[in-house]
């Protein structure tokens, strides 16, 4: 079982550019809330923000059973709000960071065993305008699945009889 918060924090901590005395790392529950960001926005100028929380499906394939699941990443730089070349000198390395991580994700694919199912179609978005009190940069999903043992036990049950 992949345990997103823990592989994503190796990331920020090995990857040269993101390293934890660069990148703020942290959790959130959303980009409605991003608690951790805004908590820290005054004290930091760079996150790497790793949302677990969303939801997930249940699904038959091959006559086995799967359970997907979603991971939101979010990669924020501060820039100086009056100064639109400063954002997109931001942005630009925060997309560098990003293309980086899907490199080692691809790799981690093949030797991670949790990441066997990833779903190769990583979608991502950049943050428009004006954002989490002055911060750029983009987030993106990773999908992917895992094997789950689905096994019916009367005894688990009450007044139920085998099958």
């Amino acid at each position: 079982m992949l345990n997103a918060t823990n592989y994503f924090k190796e990331i920020c901590n090995t990857l040269k550019e993101t390293k934890s005395d660069q990148f703020h790392f942290c959790r959130v529950t959303g980009l409605d809330y991003l608690e951790d960001v805004l908590a820290k926005v005054k004290s930091k100028n760079a996150f790497f923000a790793v949302d677990d929380s969303d939801d997930g499906v249940t699904t038959c394939n091959s006559g086995g059973y799967f359970e997907r699941k979603s991971v939101v990443v979010y990669l924020l730089k501060k820039y100086d709000v009056k100064d639109l070349l400063d954002r997109e000198v931001k942005l630009n390395e925060v997309r560098s960071i990003y293309r980086k991580i899907l490199s080692k994700l691809i790799i981690d694919k093949k030797n991670v065993s949790a990441l066997y199912y990833l779903d190769t179609n990583i979608y991502y978005h950049e943050v428009p305008g004006f954002f989490a009190a002055g911060t750029c940069g983009l987030y993106f999903i990773i999908s992917y699945s895992e094997a789950v043992e689905l096994i019916y036990n009367a005894t688990d049950w009450e007044n139920t009889e085998e099958p």
